[in-house]
């Protein structure tokens, strides 16, 4: 099984700054970076199967909300491969509520992201896998 790491976030210097964190972190060789939700959604749809992913989504973006792309994750066939984590500047806690009420969410993290979170998502029991220690 393979991990495919995207980071969907319209502000293009955080895909950057992530893209090199998690390259660093040993986390993907090679993020994907998309700056809408559509964009990302479509890649998924198009990717062959036996592959599992990693999304670090923004909630608040144009055209595509995060929520409506976590909709659209749901109603996917491999919906059980697809592993979330919330990427925000929102410190509203009912976003945070709201975001692990979705089955596909598993860390909700706040902007500026930073290498000890990221480095323990390694840890996670959904993803440890594609972790080797």
């Amino acid at each position: 099984m393979e991990l495919d790491v995207l980071v969907i976030d319209d502000d293009e210097i955080f895909n950057l700054m992530a893209n090199i964190m998690l390259r660093d972190l040993g986390i993907t060789t090679q993020p994907k970076c998309f700056t809408s939700g559509q964009e990302a959604l479509a890649f998924i749809r198009q990717s062959k199967k036996g592959i599992s992913y990693l999304l670090f989504l923004d909630i608040n973006m144009p055209t595509m909300s995060g929520w409506e792309v976590l909709d659209h994750l749901g109603a996917m066939p491999n919906h059980l491969d697809i592993h979330v984590v919330i990427v925000t500047s929102s410190i509203d806690r009912a976003d945070k509520e709201k975001a692990l009420d979705f089955k596909q969410v598993i860390n909700f993290m706040t902007k500026p992201i930073n290498r000890e979170e990221l480095s323990a998502l390694k840890e996670h029991e959904k993803i440890a896998v594609f972790f080797p220690r």
